[in-house]
């Protein structure tokens, strides 16, 4: 009965025409600070919901305060279980801070978890995602795991990123999200190491937005099946034109040019 559930939930976060999935990620605060953008969670989300994400996540405190808007919206979410923060000793270290029961508890469709590969506590993150994928198993909860090499001279080398992308879907994921790789044709690596869809990590916000929908252009020309992305959305000049864009690249194939168009 449980793979009804996970069936269910993930048909509630990927589009049913295109097959894929345009996530908002707003699970920042704690890690890097109340940054510009997401100062003010409701705000936030009431400017991205008229551009209509697949779902969003972000941890169970935000979503106390914003699951109204996604209830008016009729827009899943994501609980983020886990956290860590550089202002704390162990920066580079994801914890475990909830739940997959809790998140179903408060109508969760999926749940996200990082692993930070190479750090000196990723052996505690893989034991923290692996647990977390047998209740996911157990409850039929879809589990996001968000798998990025660390401390490497290139993190973006396809040999880390596919590697990483593939401990993520050996240890129970349903979805993967992970960096570009630099090209169409690495990413294309990365894709095909993985069992389950992979989903680009949008990053840090890139100098022109044709910077960052370029890229998305080549993940999903790769294979790829959507993407998390926070600030290259929430601190857009247009939150909703932004998220316009995406969906043109993402459910309808457009081309960079048409998904600029979106912009204007």
């Amino acid at each position: 009965m449980s793979e009804i559930g996970k069936k269910v939930r993930l048909s509630q976060i990927l589009n049913p025409k295109s097959g894929n999935s345009i996530m908002l990620a707003m699970d920042h605060a704690a890690v890097i600070g109340p940054v510009p953008g997401i100062i003010n969670p409701c705000e936030t989300v009431k400017a991205c919901a008229e551009g209509r994400p697949d779902t969003c996540f972000m941890p169970i405190g935000a979503i106390k305060r914003t699951y109204p808007i996604f209830i008016e919206q009729h827009i899943p979410f994501i609980v983020s279980i886990d956290t860590c923060t550089f202002l704390g000793p162990e920066p580079d270290y994801f914890m475990v801070s909830d739940t997959v029961e809790h998140a179903m508890s408060v109508g969760a469709s999926a749940v996200s978890m990082h692993v930070l590969l190479g750090p000196a506590k990723t052996s505690e993150m893989l034991k923290g995602l692996s647990k977390v994928a047998v209740e996911c198993d157990r409850l039929g909860m879809p589990l996001l795991a968000i798998m990025y090499p660390e401390g490497f001279d290139n993190i973006f080398d396809v040999k880390y990123v596919k590697w990483a992308a593939r401990i993520g879907s050996e240890l129970g994921a349903d979805l993967v999200k992970t960096y570009y790789t630099g090209s169409k044709e690495t990413f294309a690596e990365v894709v095909e190491s993985c069992t389950v869809p992979v989903m680009l990590s949008g990053g840090e916000k890139t100098k022109l937005p044709q910077d960052f929908l370029q890229t998305l252009k080549n993940c999903m020309d790769a294979g790829g099946r959507g993407c998390a992305v926070g600030r290259n959305v929430w601190q857009s000049e247009n939150p909703k034109a932004m998220l316009n864009a995406i969906h043109k690249i993402v459910h309808q194939n457009g081309t960079v040019e048409q998904a600029l168009a979106e912009l204007n």
